[in-house]
């Protein structure tokens, strides 16, 4: 991860966590999304780009796929979801809108632990 990022939204699958957008040092919203390999140690990897830069977006994802909405852009809170295939790399997609700006949610996920 770029070092000393404020704010990335983050969601993942059983293998890999995904880290995306954020605040840089010098304030700027960053578009980045980056991945770690869970069963592995090491840095992150380049996963791809956000299709806007925005600090503070809300992750959330099923086992194959990855959402990230809302958050905080150049000019203010935004309400629009991306999404990502988790397994794949590549640049996240406009998924749609949120009904209003949000920032700073709740995330959610499909998942369970087998129960």
């Amino acid at each position: 991860m770029i070092a000393r990022i404020s704010g990335p939204g983050a969601c993942s699958s059983s293998t890999r966590g995904i880290f995306a957008g954020g605040m840089g040092i010098d304030y700027a919203k960053l578009n980045i999304i980056e991945y770690v390999t869970i069963a592995s140690i090491g840095n992150t990897t380049d996963f791809g780009d956000l299709t806007v830069a925005r600090n503070s977006p809300t992750g959330a994802s099923s086992s194959t796929r990855g959402l990230f909405a809302g958050g905080e852009g150049v000019s203010g809170k935004t309400n629009i979801i991306d999404y990502i295939t988790i397994a794949s790399v590549g640049n996240a997609t406009d998924f749609g809108d949120l009904l209003s700006t949000a920032t700073s949610f709740a995330g959610l996920s499909n998942a369970n632990g087998g129960l």
